[in-house]
């Protein structure tokens, strides 16, 4: 290792020590104490994609998209419109999708309840993908009613470990530089909350996450956030609402049942 890969190599690791320890501040409890064998994902939902149609936007459908070839960036779905955070990048594969089967090929339809999992209508984007190559559907062809298909929650790309699922909540790039200081007022429990932040830069950025005002930006929910998967059986890490737009950030914990094998068609 020549000592230039030796200097990109300790820098690496002291900025992912740099986001244990903040994150391990803002959840109140050190990143090691959660489950290391789970997996976890940042979820996208909310009532801000039914109202700029991002719900409904036919590039969640893309093959490449579903088959989690290319992420999708969509100009609507932001984390603070006001701030130059890190483009949030969804991976559709992974992003959960509901599908009505009026007017739709009865085989196809049959296939999609198949896949959907237990007690839900709601489908995963990959297993959607699939269907729709297998049955030569396209969802949005105009004779079809607007409302056949939507989607529910929206993953952002993260590779499924909890440290990651966090970064990509809290609109953080692959490094310092995509640091963005919030330097709006937030309340003296925010102020408190991520008053033990070692790095000063992480600090001013996580001020933007930590408001448990319900007038703020981005209102701090903790674990006490609503939970979009509550149905899957999986387990709310930290959530925060965007007050003015009504969209939520949800962190989970992933359960067997999302993580583990899924249903398959016959």
């Amino acid at each position: 290792m020549t000592p230039h890969d030796r200097t990109a190599a300790n820098t690496s690791h002291d900025w992912q020590a740099s986001l244990e320890q903040a994150f391990g501040v803002l959840l109140s409890r050190p990143l090691p104490s959660f489950d290391p064998a789970g997996a976890y994902a940042a979820y996208y939902g909310g009532n801000w994609l039914y109202e700029t149609d991002a719900r409904t936007d036919a590039a969640w459908l893309d093959p490449a998209a579903l088959t989690g070839e290319t992420t999708l960036v969509m100009e609507h779905l932001l984390l603070n419109g006001e701030m130059d955070y890190a483009p949030l990048r969804f991976d559709a594969k992974e992003s959960w999708f509901g599908v009505d089967p009026q007017g739709l090929p009865e085989d196809f339809a049959r296939d999609v309840d198949a896949m959907s999992l237990p007690s839900s209508d709601l489908i995963r984007g990959a297993d959607l993908g699939q269907l729709l190559q297998r049955h030569r559907v396209d969802l949005t062809a105009p004779h079809l009613p607007e409302d056949v298909w939507c989607l529910y929650q929206a993953r952002i790309a993260s590779n499924g470990t909890l440290l990651d699922a966090l970064r990509v909540a809290t609109g953080i790039g692959v490094g310092s530089a995509s640091l963005v200081p919030y330097e709006d007022k937030i309340d003296a429990e925010g102020e408190e909350r991520i008053a033990a932040v070692a790095d000063a830069a992480l600090r001013a950025h996580l001020r933007g996450f930590c408001d448990p005002s319900p007038i703020a930006d981005l209102s701090y929910l903790g674990a006490d956030a609503d939970n979009p998967l509550e149905k899957f059986e999986c387990s709310v890490v930290a959530g925060c609402v965007g007050a003015i737009d009504q969209y939520e950030i949800t962190v989970v914990q992933l359960s067997d049942l999302l993580s583990g094998d899924r249903p398959t068609a016959g």
